[in-house]
C-alpha cells in the first residue's frame, strides 16, 4: 500500500513540474494558453482540474491535459481568444460527466473527447479546431 502511494505521489509531483514553471508565462497575459510560434499551430491549455462531490460524500479530483490543433490562422486567433471560455465549458462538461459515473468506474475517454470536441466547435463558432486529449488523472 505504501509503495503504491509513494508511486502516486511521485507521479503527481512529476506532472506538477510543468505547472510550477508555467507561472511566469501565465502572468504575461496569454490567458492560460501557450502556442508555438513556429510551424505547428498547437494551442496548449493549462491543466484543467475539476472537483466532484459524490452523493456518498466522497470527493474526486479529475485533472485533464488538453490541447487544440488549429490549421487556419484566423481560427487560431479566435481559438486563442476563447481559451477562458473553453476552460469554463470544459470544466462544466467534465463535471457533469463524472458525477454520473459510479465511484471507481473508469471514464470513457473517447466519449469524453467527443463531448469536448462538440463544445469546442460551439464555443469557437466553427469547426476546425481539433481537440487533443492528453491525460486524464483521477484522484
Amino acid at each position: 500500500m505504501f509503495n503504491r502511494r509513494a508511486q502516486l505521489v511521485f507521479l503527481i509531483a512529476l506532472l506538477a513540474l510543468p505547472i510550477l514553471f508555467a507561472g511566469p508565462a501565465q502572468a504575461s497575459g496569454h490567458g492560460g494558453a501557450t502556442k508555438n510560434s513556429g510551424s505547428t499551430p498547437y494551442v496548449r491549455m493549462r491543466a484543467l482540474n475539476v472537483n466532484i462531490l459524490r452523493s456518498s460524500g466522497g470527493r474526486t479530483v479529475v485533472t485533464l491535459e488538453i490541447g487544440l490543433y488549429v490549421t487556419d490562422a484566423n481560427l487560431l486567433k479566435r481559438t486563442d481568444a476563447s481559451i477562458p471560455r473553453l476552460q469554463a465549458a470544459f470544466g462544466q462538461i467534465v463535471q457533469g460527466y463524472m458525477v454520473g459515473l459510479p465511484t471507481g468506474a473508469i471514464p470513457n475517454a473517447d466519449y469524453l473527447a467527443q463531448l469536448l470536441q462538440k463544445e469546442t466547435d460551439q464555443v469557437v463558432g466553427q469547426r476546425g479546431a481539433k481537440l487533443l486529449l492528453g491525460t486524464i488523472i483521477i484522484n
